[in-house]
């Protein structure tokens, strides 16, 4: 018992900590977006920002659900990106360098989110929590989506090009060309499933917490 009340406190710190990444992602981002010179880069940080949104949505459904109200507490590695982006707000270019700076800004980020909802996601297994489990991978399958998305932008942006193809491209004030269709995302739709039943752990549906 006082092994699994462990790791149920660390579980919700994860969480909680989890949750105060998405609430300041979505508090800084929009400044970034204003700095941004590639309208690709514009378009998936603003779906980032709305996808950040969705996962505080389903964090804070965890949370009402099971009767816990989550530390406001901010981790190192948001912290870090706090001062990153001022620098980047402080010292905007018209280049692709400063977009690339802007990526792995953000980047770091999605690494840290992605390492810490795994983890989060094991633990909810771990004690049995099958709702909890769906939510968490929900979310860390979005940021690992846009990890990959983020990736493959940098490497658009480091491919240059001196000429504009043909098609449908993006023209970007710094000279290089993005192909838009290659990058669009489709947006995510939000799921407000209430079967609170599915929160309680599976060896006892009569329990509403996470001890």
């Amino acid at each position: 018992m006082e092994k699994n009340n462990s790791l149920s406190d660390q579980l919700m710190s994860k969480m909680a900590d989890l949750l105060n990444v998405e609430n300041q992602l979505v508090e800084s981002l929009p400044k970034i977006v204003k700095v941004t010179q590639s309208s690709a880069l514009k378009l998936a940080l603003e779906e980032y920002i709305e996808i950040a949104k969705e996962h505080i949505y389903r964090l804070n459904d965890i949370f009402s659900n099971i009767g816990q109200n989550p530390k406001r507490e901010i981790c190192e590695t948001i912290k870090g990106f706090i001062k990153e982006s001022e620098i980047l707000l402080n010292q905007a270019h018209k280049d692709p360098e400063h977009d690339l700076a802007i990526i792995n800004a953000v980047a770091q980020v999605e690494k840290y989110e992605i390492n810490e909802y795994s983890t989060a996601c094991r633990q909810a297994e771990d004690l049995g929590h099958t709702r909890i489990v769906e939510l968490l991978k929900e979310n860390c399958d979005e940021e690992r989506a846009m990890n990959f998305h983020l990736n493959e932008l940098a490497q658009g942006i480091i491919n240059i090009q001196a000429i504009k193809p043909q098609g449908s491209w993006i023209s970007q004030p710094s000279g290089f060309y993005i192909p838009e269709a290659k990058f669009k995302r489709s947006g995510i739709k939000k799921k407000k499933n209430k079967d609170n039943s599915r929160f309680t752990n599976e060896e006892n549906p009569n329990t509403h917490g996470i001890d």
